[in-house]
């Protein structure tokens, strides 16, 4: 049983409240109810649901938006729910102003907040200057910070606009290295071949992020058409099933028609998480075009299957990947350098075994999702140690 705080040494009763669909939030809930923390999931059934039935773990529900009522009753039955539930500490993941309830909550649990790029990257994600004021205000209530990047955890740190300091780390949300791993993941990987029509020794360069205009598929199957890979292999596009995807799908679709490369192009379907590790096996290369991002867990994932990556070169990712070493890096916007690197990854004898073997070290060594997790529960202890010292 963990470790509690203070001399406790009872399970703690975690909320988590985000991104109702993230797949990492499902995740997370699943490790903490393994390890024998008792996890709530506020307003979000289709978290509640994959972890329930993808990760075989178990977990509560409850709703505390109601969006009809005025805020002032919305905030107090949310306080007593919340007390009624004997929650210890809030885990708030993708931060927004409806989670200043918690910054203003009179005698409400403590809360750890891990801010994504979409809160904190204004330049991809642009806000009001209501809004970017309220996530402030719920940065500054915080009684701990995460994040998956150093800059991303910089800058929520600048953004507490002076208040006292807490403990802030640096969080992956990694890769459960038994489930991403090759062997293990072959069976799927001749499953997904079929699925996607892919003859056998075919080579597959997968684009494993959204399709969203801000991740720049558009570039990659431009880069993909140029590159030796569209004469004897097939691009794979992940698709996720968010809104709005669809014209997206559409919109590459004419991309790569005007490529010339359509006929090369494969859509992957929206799946449950358990199908990631064979098709992430299937592919031969991966590769991301973002020009601000975290670091995804989409990358330990990879790296673990021993697939090939092509990055851009982001602040997020230094210290964490490596030119030549664990990924090829480009610079942002370079359509030459994407290209070359595809070119490079293709013919360059060596170098995909090489990026191979790194890849699989590197996450084994750094990204090891059960070391994660402990930084989760690390994070959550310093949260209420702190609430404890204050009150």
């Amino acid at each position: 049983m963990p470790e509690g705080v203070s001399g406790r040494s009872d399970r703690l009763t975690v909320l988590l409240s985000g991104d109702p669909i993230a797949t990492q939030q499902g995740r997370l809930g699943a490790a903490l109810a393994r390890r024998g923390h008792r996890v709530i999931v506020a307003d979000a059934p289709g978290v509640a649901r994959a972890i329930r039935e993808e990760h075989g773990a178990r977990c509560e529900e409850v709703v505390l938006e109601r969006p009809r009522l005025p805020a002032m009753v919305d905030h107090w039955l949310a306080r007593r729910a919340v007390r009624a539930l004997g929650v210890d500490v809030v885990h708030l993941n993708y931060l927004r102003p409806r989670h200043r309830l918690w910054a203003r909550m009179d005698g409400g649990p403590p809360y750890v907040a891990t801010a994504w790029g979409s809160d904190l990257n204004d330049e991809d994600f642009p806000r009001a200057a209501a809004h970017a004021q309220a996530v402030d205000e719920v940065l500054r209530a915080a009684g701990a910070l995460t994040a998956d990047s150093l800059p991303l955890l910089e800058r929520a740190q600048r953004r507490r606009r002076g208040a006292a300091e807490v403990s802030a780390q640096l969080v992956l949300w990694g890769v459960d290295l038994g489930a991403f791993a090759a062997e293990r993941a072959a069976a799927g990987a001749a499953m997904w071949r079929e699925r996607l029509q892919v003859p056998e020794g075919q080579r597959v360069l997968l684009s494993p992020r959204q399709c969203f205009p801000h991740y720049h598929t558009d570039r990659i199957v431009r880069a993909f058409a140029r590159s030796p890979w569209a004469r004897d292999g097939v691009l794979v596009l992940k698709l996720y099933g968010r809104a709005g995807e669809e014209a997206d799908r559409v919109r590459l679709e004419q991309v790569a028609a005007s490529a010339g490369v359509r006929e090369r192009i494969r859509f992957a379907p929206p799946c449950a998480y358990g199908e990631l590790p064979g098709l992430y096996a299937l592919c031969d290369g991966a590769v991301s075009a973002l020009e601000v991002d975290g670091f995804p867990s989409t990358f330990c994932e990879l790296l673990a299957l021993g697939a090939p990556l092509i990055a851009t070169d982001l602040p997020a990712y230094r210290g964490l990947l490596e030119d030549e070493r664990n990924a090829l890096l480009v610079p942002a916007g370079s359509d030459d350098g994407l290209v070359g690197a595809l070119e490079r990854l293709a013919t360059e004898e060596g170098l995909a075994a090489r990026l191979r073997a790194r890849g699989v070290a590197w996450a084994r060594e750094v990204a090891d999702w059960e070391a994660c997790v402990d930084r989760f529960e690390q994070a959550y202890r310093a949260a209420m140690g702190r609430s404890s010292a204050r009150g």
